[in-house]
């Protein structure tokens, strides 16, 4: 019986793909870019909220740093994007494939990824009205900021609604680009001067940071200074279209495995503002994205099925898991075991990830997988004209 359920979970918390072709090795990025995300946030209440007396200062804890890291899965992200939202664009121009139509393009994204996004924001800002936080006129204003993904241009600060959705307001400026940009880059036939375009672009957009400073704030919230791993994204496509159809990831190297590894070290090592930095980890999230595909145990474990099924929730579970870390921390952090940090930050992943696990998989399954479904709106329509009619109705749009 368990094994049964353990099998048929995830196929439940399966993804929707727009196009019906599903990459599990893509949710499986996903996974391992939500993961250092969750540990970072945990790590960072284990330290706020517990009295133990740490038996190694907590500036040189190497656990400490590493955790410290999980940002980096918020740029995997970004590249993931980039490959998501370039694929069908790039398959238009260099493979004769379906023109992207942007009416179609537009209403996707909004149908897709708005209705989880408005509710999660407003039951946290309810969330925050009742637990005694800042005042109805104080917190109004950063809602409607939020919600219309402006509030990092006008406040030049995280929300405080939920301050992960900073990266979101930066997917949504580049969702807005991704058009233009892949016209720009997939439109050349020659392969070598596409992805000369595409090196230029990553390397031109990172010295512009540099030049323009805008590493500051409010720049540093902006699409100007994460472009370059949505670009990274492009390029992957490039490669997947035009390298890899039709050959089996099965016949990549160990290689590719090792250098996965080596690139999520480089990339912890890495993220800076430094340049020289910052171009070493552009390098290493090209070759983590690829060893993705190319890999051979490391491709196998990212299209394990729950693997898969945890990434492909990966929306969900980046929306709602600060506030819950946030509330449930202070309470868990009062059970704790020896005065070690990394026993600690263990003992609390064990106690609060399964937690945000089944709460991410209630909202994936009552919200946003059923946004997956890109006729949801006609049927929700047609429900309720059937409704007003006396004969409510939900009937399956087909192709």
């Amino acid at each position: 019986m368990l094994g049964s359920w353990l099998n048929i979970l995830p196929r439940k918390l399966s993804r929707i793909t727009t196009s019906g072709q599903y990459l599990p090795e893509v949710d499986g990025l996903r996974f391992m870019a939500i993961m250092p995300v969750l540990i970072q946030h945990l790590s960072e209440r284990v330290q706020r909220y517990s009295t133990v007396r740490w038996a190694t200062p907590l500036a040189a804890d190497p656990v400490v740093f590493w955790a410290s890291r999980g940002t980096i899965g918020v740029f995997i992200f970004f590249a993931i994007s980039g490959f998501i939202l370039g694929l069908p664009f790039a398959r238009y121009y260099l493979q004769d494939g379906l023109k992207v139509g942007l009416a179609a393009y537009f209403w996707r994204r909004l149908t897709r990824l708005e209705p989880p996004y408005i509710i999660w924001m407003v039951v946290f800002f309810l969330v925050l009205l009742a637990t005694g936080g800042p005042a109805l006129g104080e917190l109004f204003p950063h809602l409607a900021a939020s919600l219309f993904y402006v509030h990092n241009l006008v406040y030049h600060d995280y929300s405080v609604i939920n301050p992960v959705a900073w990266s979101l307001e930066v997917e949504i400026q580049f969702y807005l680009l991704a058009p233009v940009l892949a016209a720009l880059f997939f439109r050349w036939q020659n392969p070598w001067l596409r992805r000369g375009l595409l090196v230029g672009g990553i390397v031109g957009t990172l010295v512009a940071q540099q030049v323009f400073g805008w590493v500051a704030l409010p720049y540093k919230l902006t699409l100007l200074w994460q472009l370059q791993y949505f670009l990274v994204g492009f390029l992957v496509v490039d490669l997947y279209l035009t390298e890899w159809q039709g050959i089996r990831t099965e016949r990549g190297g160990v290689g590719w495995d090792l250098g996965a590894l080596l690139a999520l070290v480089l990339m912890g090592l890495s993220w800076s503002a430094d340049l020289p930095r910052r171009l070493v980890f552009a390098t290493a999230l090209l070759v983590f994205l690829v060893a993705g595909f190319r890999g051979r145990y490391f491709t196998t474990f990212l299209r394990r099925p729950w693997v898969a099924a945890i990434g492909g929730m990966c929306y969900t579970i980046y929306l709602i898991h600060l506030p819950l870390l946030e509330g449930l921390s202070r309470w868990s952090t009062r059970l704790h075991v020896t005065g070690h940090f990394s026993i600690n930050l263990l003992l609390q992943m064990l106690l609060l990830f399964p937690l945000v696990l089944l709460v991410a998989a209630v909202g994936f399954l009552a919200l946003e997988k059923p946004c997956m479904d890109k006729y949801w709106p006609q049927q929700l329509r047609n429900w309720w004209l059937g409704l007003f009619a006396g004969k409510p109705v939900y009937r399956k749009i087909k192709e």
